[in-house]
């Protein structure tokens, strides 16, 4: 009922957008907030957050939630952590030799030796960075994902040129991809990498890992522990970290779609064009469901005078964009594990932050068509973000994901493993703790797992 209400009368709310901010909140129910600076993945990848908007949301619990589901345990140590860190925080090498230009372009080298293609350098970009595009993103068949023909990655540090070094796992990842992994490149397919080399730390130590994922690292963490079988994960895996997670996905993703992602070098639109065809950023986009941690088929997230779109619209918004192969790639990456979202069955500590004011979607002044959204566009049209009190969460992640890992107390309580989850109030985003509170019980947990004293954990 809601929703059709909202969409027939969509036309007023941008109408009370425009001439009365407060009339809109109390019609419809969210509160309206200026565009931030950025647009998420700044933050998303460990880096400075976002200017602290103006909260409006007052919790009156304490500043602090401890959500226990009563099992404890003392531990003896463990051997290493296993590191997730966020989204594009890595530095990705390239080097390829192609038999032909990808999609006609001609102007692109066929041959290129090692060069640094993450961050991007204004070496390598042109003018309209058609190029660095066709180097950077992924091509889907089917159901599979590969990197450009004849193309080699590395992670870290460009090897020098001409020389063709083995590859060694360095704790990083190929953020680019989602829990559908390249299948052309067993070096950045990484899940079994890193099984590898757990299972050596192991066997010679004799202490099990922890595993930790930080901000976009949370939902890659988690889909490598769920690509292996229960029995491996409790062999090998002492505990699993989430900081600042992002387990339902984020409404600020969509930001590097419906207007682009600047990044150093890399404007706003060039980066729009990479960002639609690169799988981790559709795999950040909010899951629909029906329960309290996924977003509901009554909810718009994007509102436009004539259609709503919900999370489970999505597809229909990349359809209406213009966007058929985006649509196909989301469709791909979004019915993973995430969506099922299954107990790690290892004991889990996981940290967030809540009461920060965080977008929950936004209100468009035009319809969305191929004219103002499609692949080789610039989207110009303006737009409104707005909040929901309910799901404030800390900036970045809206409330309902960030803390979604309570889902598994019962699971985990039933099978005598730990969950607990720890809220701090007003912490923002990022790959370590924005306050003292979380500072203090972090340092708690970690003591805690090295066999050390500690107390209140």
């Amino acid at each position: 009922m809601f929703l059709s209400s909202l969409k027939q009368t969509c036309g007023l709310a941008v109408l009370f957008v425009l001439e009365s901010q407060i009339q809109a909140s109390q019609m419809y129910g969210y509160e309206l907030m200026e565009p931030p600076m950025y647009h998420g993945w700044e933050v998303l990848a460990g880096g400075t957050p976002l200017n602290d908007f103006v909260t409006a949301y007052e919790n009156p619990d304490s500043e602090s939630r401890i959500h226990d589901n009563g099992i404890n345990r003392t531990y003896a140590g463990y051997s290493d952590i296993i590191a997730f860190g966020g989204y594009s925080g890595t530095h990705l090498c390239t080097r390829y030799n192609r038999d032909r230009a990808i999609d006609g372009h001609d102007e692109c080298a066929l041959e290129k030796d090692w060069y640094q293609m993450w961050p991007p350098t204004a070496k390598y970009m042109d003018h309209n960075a058609t190029c660095f595009i066709d180097d950077i993103r992924a091509y889907q068949q089917g159901n599979s994902l590969n990197s450009p023909p004849g193309t080699q990655i590395r992670l870290g540090s460009c090897p020098k040129a001409g020389t063709d070094p083995d590859y060694k796992w360095q704790n990083m990842y190929d953020w680019r991809y989602g829990s559908i992994r390249p299948q052309d490149n067993p070096d950045m397919a990484l899940y079994p990498m890193v099984a590898s080399y757990i299972e050596d730390k192991v066997k010679s130590t004799g202490q099990k890992v922890v595993v930790r994922g930080c901000s976009g690292g949370t939902i890659n963490s988690y889909a490598f522990l769920m690509s292996q079988t229960e029995a491996w994960r409790q062999q090998h895996v002492l505990a699993y970290i989430s900081m600042c997670p992002v387990f339902g996905g984020t409404i600020s993703s969509l930001r590097s779609v419906l207007q682009g992602w600047p990044s150093g070098v890399m404007t706003t639109c060039q980066g729009r064009m990479a960002a639609i065809l690169i799988p981790s950023v559709l795999w950040m986009w909010p899951r629909p469901g029906n329960t309290q941690w996924l977003w509901n088929a009554s909810e718009p997230i994007v509102i436009t005078p004539s259609k709503n779109y919900t999370a489970k619209d999505l597809p229909d918004l990349l359809t209406d964009m213009g966007l058929d192969k985006v649509r196909d790639l989301l469709e791909l990456e979004i019915n993973d594990k995430l969506m099922d979202f299954e107990p790690p069955m290892v004991d889990t500590y996981s940290f967030y932050g809540y009461g920060k004011t965080t977008e929950a979607g936004f209100i468009f002044t035009k319809d969305i068509t191929p004219d103002d959204f499609g692949m080789d566009k610039c989207p110009s049209v303006s737009f409104t973000p707005f909040v929901r009190d309910f799901d404030n969460g800390d900036v970045t992640g809206p409330l309902r994901s960030t803390s979604r890992a309570n889902v598994w107390a019962d699971a985990h309580a039933k099978a005598n493993i730990v969950n607990k989850v720890y809220g701090f109030k007003n912490m923002a985003h990022g790959c370590d703790c924005k306050v003292a509170d979380c500072t203090t019980m972090y340092n708690c947990v970690l003591a805690k797992l090295q066999g050390k004293n500690h107390s209140g954990c």
